[in-house]
């Protein structure tokens, strides 16, 4: 796949789990899955399995499906929201019937809306996890230097601790008004694991360089 591909499937993902969030019980059963390894997640799997066997980062599909359920349906990275696609759904069932949790619901793509190569610069645009705090230090009233070492710790960890302290940190943000940028944060777990360094040096540049953003006090 090229690099337009994957980062297509991450924001085509993120929107199917947005839409199928909007079904209470769904939400919960992906909810409970947060920070849990993929073999301790059979209950996702109805849901997930089409969309993650056979895939790099399969944790970090269910890690990102977790948080979404946590987060809510309602909380939409900005610009992104699920729209139903008839030609995603090939090979899947519909879920034809209301209230039947078995079937897969429609598979939501996003429309492209510019050129791959400007693609290409909207994506390194879009906030990671440190831009994201840094937000909440100058927007929430987060304190800067703790926040820092947080961030610090987190990209020290190994990946199966990351995943499992995301939620708690996940859930403080979500709880202050601020929501991840999914699809970005979904490519960088699945990155992690073979360029720890790489993805642990742009969470930290994006915090540092978010704060010392022209207009900051």
């Amino acid at each position: 796949m090229t690099p337009e591909e994957h980062r297509a499937h991450y924001d085509d993902f993120v929107a199917h789990i947005h839409d199928l969030c909007t079904s209470p019980g769904i939400r919960t059963t992906l909810a409970k899955g947060r920070g849990r390894p993929v073999e301790q997640c059979g209950f996702m799997d109805r849901y997930l399995t089409r969309l993650t066997a056979g895939r790099p980062g399969r944790r970090a599909h269910y890690t990102i499906a977790g948080l979404i359920a946590l987060a809510g349906p309602a909380a939409h990275t900005p610009g992104v929201r699920p729209s139903s696609h008839p030609a995603a759904l090939a090979g899947r069932p519909r879920n034809t019937t209301a209230g039947n949790l078995h079937a897969m619901p429609d598979s939501p793509v996003i429309t492209p809306v510019a050129p791959a190569a400007a693609a290409a610069t909207d994506w390194v645009k879009r906030p990671n996890l440190g831009a994201t705090l840094a937000t909440a230090v100058t927007t929430r009233g987060y304190s800067e230097e703790r926040t820092g070492e947080q961030l610090h710790v987190l990209t020290r960890l190994g990946d199966d601790h990351v995943h499992r302290r995301l939620p708690s940190h996940i859930t403080r943000l979500l709880g202050d008004g601020l929501t991840p940028d999914w699809t970005i944060l979904l490519s960088d777990l699945i990155q992690r694991p073979y360029q720890r360094d790489a993805v642990s040096l742009r969470w930290r540049d994006s915090f540092y360089l978010s704060l010392d953003a022209p207009g900051r006090p």
